[in-house]
């Protein structure tokens, strides 16, 4: 049983073990023994880094988001916001796939069932991790590839394009082999242009980003 482990890192342990249970069992795995014993520790440490399971549930939906915003982090920004963009867009379905039902329930698709948790509040909360989408929204218009003025606003239409194209990947509506180049490119090709960035440079991006 590993006790020599700091706060923030027991804590950060049991909340991969929760999520890892989450994707294995679903919901039925987030009980305390459970979670425990995959981070092969005490049901103890539960309630001393979170107080009861309900709270752990919590901070999983948080600690999703923090994640999706690692995904993001790992971004190489360069000099074109159209090719950021795109690498931005593959960190966010990249997280969806690594995490498909902690996705689920940070995006309140899926339930916590009787752990109560706070859904609605943690997704307020994670509106942050749209901040680096919304920066190279901003980018784009500060170039004048695309003729719109609130990058908020394009950033929260990128997101419903993106998100539902997860969701409908995970339930198999599409086929996996063929869904980038018949769903997901005409999506942000359509988006893009209808923005007003250059039809050629949107091509030549998309070319170069997606391989198939």
């Amino acid at each position: 049983m590993n006790t020599s482990l700091s706060e923030s890192q027991m804590k950060t342990k049991l909340l991969d073990a929760a999520a890892l249970l989450l994707m294995k069992e679903g919901v039925n795995g987030l009980t305390t023994r459970k979670i425990a014993t995959a981070a092969n520790t005490s049901t103890m440490a539960v309630y001393t880094h979170f107080g009861s399971i309900n709270n752990l549930a919590n901070e999983l939906i948080a600690y999703g988001f923090s994640l999706l915003w690692n995904e993001f982090k790992l971004v190489h920004f360069s000099n074109d916001p159209l090719i950021d963009f795109l690498h931005i867009t593959t960190g966010y379905l990249n997280f969806a796939k690594k995490q498909p039902v902690l996705y689920k329930c940070m995006f309140g698709v899926m339930s916590l069932g009787q752990l109560n948790s706070s859904e609605k509040e943690n997704l307020k909360s994670g509106i942050y991790t749209l901040d680096l989408v919304v920066e190279t929204m901003q980018r784009l218009i500060d170039e004048k590839m695309i003729q719109v003025e609130n990058a908020f606003h394009i950033a929260n239409e990128w997101w419903v394009i993106v998100h539902g194209y997860s969701l409908f990947e995970f339930g198999d509506i599409f086929s996996k082999e063929r869904s980038v180049p018949s769903v997901l490119t005409p999506l942000l090709r359509h988006f893009l242009i209808g923005l007003g960035v250059d039809s050629t440079h949107v091509e030549e991006a998309l070319n170069n980003h997606f391989h198939y």
